[in-house]
């Protein structure tokens, strides 16, 4: 039975991706699981796995090429199959290439999700009970992930499609205003009435756009919400002489977004600096915060790296970005030249320099961090989960380990060759992660 293997939807605002490379050519035997192929997108580059092992019996997108969410890219047929010229034309043409739905790929929380195979006649194998419900919510299966065996969509996985479109759907853009008049930037998505509200904080230099990959995840079973910090993104940036940038102060800024928006209680997931942050919340205002995932977090340990320090003291270029972008990134292929062009711009936007430069200066110094809370983790009675990337160079793993240490029933997940922004450079492995934590949360 041919598979036809589509572009995946990465993230809520995904609606297409590149071609950049093929590991293997017409005629090879592939693997389930196994690299096929390497696409990048507006902020990351990633492989495609063979959805099931057979032949590669035909390359329909070409280096180079753009292709929409869920258009086909290959034929993958069993071994001993034979398909015509003819055949894989009508493959080819029953299925959704061309059209880039709004919808998302379903939080992997129990089973992993895989893409449907089809039969001979490019039929969607999916289950009676899947397309009666297919139908009554109008959801193309085609756009379905399956969970069932053999690749069967089940009517479970037609509900949970159901929920992330409309997640996705509802994302909007939202400013708040501040009471002393600041405004930030946020992006909110997922069900309004979910039981859980996940709120995402980026590091020093980011923007809510660090979580594009991995906020699809989360957006059809949660309430979701991704902020741009003060002096970040599309937020404002007050000159550093009228504005308090330190850890203390911006954490107050969130906490009062989540009074403003109603988010509280919020689970609360932070980045680096975004992770200090969001522990400094927890700790001045717990009615606040339901839990929180440190990731790569800064303020549980002395050490910074000194390159990052030259990167930020050094004035904005396209080659500061690149350097800053290498030394986050164990992976090569996830620095981009958009990816360069974007960080550059952003750092060069009016206001954010000299907000970037005071946040780093605050938190920051060449004889280590300056805001160091591990010996507060005590404190805490929510539960927490720290996921790092084993080979960071800007916060070394060892910080994790003595958070755990401190926080006897925390969940420690060390990311195996995975640098300073696992979010990205591993994002089907992270929202597993996190997903599974979520799961384990006490009811409220």
């Amino acid at each position: 039975m041919p598979t036809i293997v589509t572009m995946p939807k990465w993230g809520l605002t995904m609606t297409s991706g590149t071609i950049t490379g093929w590991s293997r050519e017409e005629g090879d035997p592939v693997t389930e699981g196994a690299p096929l192929l390497t696409v990048e997108t507006e902020k990351a580059v990633d492989d495609v796995e063979a959805p099931v092992s057979g032949v590669l019996r035909k390359i329909v997108a070409n280096v180079g090429s753009e292709v929409p969410v869920m258009g086909a890219v290959a034929i993958i047929t069993a071994p001993e199959e034979v398909l015509s010229d003819e055949e894989v034309l009508a493959l080819v043409a029953t299925s959704s290439i061309g059209v880039a739905p709004t919808g998302g790929t379903a939080p992997h929380v129990v089973r992993e999700a895989r893409q449907a195979t089809r039969d001979a006649g490019g039929r969607v194998n999916a289950s009676p009970a899947a397309r009666k419900r297919a139908g009554e919510l109008n959801i193309d299966l085609a756009t379905v992930e399956a969970t069932g065996p053999g690749g069967r969509i089940t009517s479970e996985d037609v509900e949970r499609a159901a929920q992330v479109e409309a997640a996705a759907a509802d994302a909007r853009a939202e400013v708040v205003e501040l009471g002393d008049g600041t405004r930030i930037a946020a992006l909110l998505a997922g069900p309004p009435d979910a039981t859980t509200t996940i709120v995402f904080l980026h590091g020093l230099g980011g923007s809510q756009s660090t979580w594009a990959s991995v906020l699809g995840e989360f957006a059809g079973a949660y309430r979701v919400v991704a902020l741009d910090l003060p002096g970040h993104g599309a937020s404002d940036k007050p000159s550093p002489d009228t504005t308090d940038y330190s850890v203390a102060g911006l954490s107050g800024r969130v906490g009062e977004v989540l009074e403003i928006l109603e988010l509280a209680p919020a689970v609360l997931v932070g980045h680096s600096l975004g992770g200090a942050i969001a522990l400094q919340l927890a700790l001045d205002r717990p009615k606040l915060v339901r839990g929180l995932v440190l990731v790569n977090s800064a303020g549980l340990g002395p050490e910074i790296s000194a390159e990052l320090l030259d990167r930020i003291d050094a004035e904005p270029s396209r080659d500061e970005a690149r350097q800053l972008m290498e030394l986050y990134f164990q992976d090569r292929r996830f620095i981009l030249d958009r990816g360069i062009d974007d960080m550059f711009a952003a750092r060069v936007s009016p206001g954010a320099d000299g907000a970037i430069k005071s946040i780093a200066a605050h938190a920051f110094t060449r004889a280590g961090q300056q805001h160091v809370l591990v010996d507060r983790l005590g404190e805490l009675e929510i539960p927490v989960l720290l996921v790092w990337g084993e080979v960071d160079r800007v916060i070394p793993a060892s910080h994790a380990v003595a958070a755990a240490t401190a926080l006897p029933t925390s969940w420690l997940e060390i990311m195996e060759g995975i640098g300073h922004v696992p979010q990205v450079e591993a994002a089907p492995a992270f929202s597993r992660i996190v997903n599974r934590w979520l799961i384990s949360l006490p009811s409220r």
